[in-house]
């Protein structure tokens, strides 16, 4: 099978047990992004130092601890990730490298999990929209960019990607978050408006591909692991989330503080 089938293969089977993670509520949707920080603190330290260490290990934990309390004692699990932060940083000999990981894994875990309990009437809708941009994100990066092709965004970091395959990234963010908009709604948001706001977000995703990729070239790997058939590992296909999810997070709360 080719990769490219293998791809969306996959995509047709993680897709909707997303989505079904979502709209079950608790406690479905907290593990699920329990599981995802979980793996992704595993492919961090596998990434950086070719095996399972303890501080790995450590990182895999703590993303699972933060997920639980980010439900019910955010303030508590922002404390976790800071003193996360200071241990793994002292534990490691002050490798700061590996440090970043402590916040790149578990910010947007954090991010996630707060939205999601942060409104009883909107969040569900709200991380179902920030889901079906980045997929419609990367689906018009590809789609547009397989087809019109054209100079390159940047090919020192990823040389497939284009500037129509950024267009395309766009267009198909602002046409989704119009379209939810108009049918679901989200409050106070006109659908105008929305894919305004699902366009730029097509920019943040692709710049945390681009960040991905880079850590990647500079560590010499092609995937952060082989646990997704087709997609390579759980950072290779949240790569965009882990930069959305933190962005939108925080507009909410300067939202709910009255500053936006």
């Amino acid at each position: 099978m080719s990769n490219l089938k293998l791809r969306i293969l996959s995509s047709l089977i993680l897709a909707p047990l997303v989505i079904i993670a979502v709209l079950s509520g608790e406690p479905w949707f907290t593990m699920l992004i329990a599981s995802m920080g979980a793996f992704m603190g595993w492919e961090w330290d596998f990434m950086l130092n070719k095996k399972t260490t303890h501080l790995g290990t450590f990182l895999t934990s703590v993303a699972v601890m933060v997920a639980f309390l980010a439900s019910s004692i955010p303030s508590v699990a922002l404390g976790t990730i800071l003193f996360s932060a200071l241990f793994v940083y002292i534990k490691s000999k002050r490798n700061a490298f590996f440090t970043f990981g402590v916040f790149y894994v578990l910010v947007p875990i954090f991010s996630m999990i707060y939205m999601y309990y942060m409104n009883d009437k909107t969040s569900v809708d709200v991380i179902l929209w920030i889901l079906l941009v980045i997929w419609a994100t990367d689906t018009g990066g590809y789609l547009v960019g397989k087809t019109l092709k054209g100079p390159k965004l940047c090919p020192r970091i990823s040389p497939k990607k284009t500037w129509s395959g950024l267009l395309g990234c766009m267009s198909f963010a602002a046409l989704m978050s119009y379209l939810f908009a108009f049918y679901i709604g989200l409050r106070g948001i006109s659908p105008g408006a929305l894919a305004g706001i699902g366009a730029v977000l097509a920019i943040v995703s692709q710049a945390g591909d681009f960040f991905e990729s880079a850590i990647k070239r500079h560590l010499g790997i092609k995937d952060s692991s082989h646990l997704i058939p087709g997609h390579g590992g759980i950072f290779d296909r949240v790569d965009g989330l882990l930069f959305v999810a933190p962005v939108v997070a925080l507009l909410l709360v300067l939202q709910n503080m009255g500053v936006l």
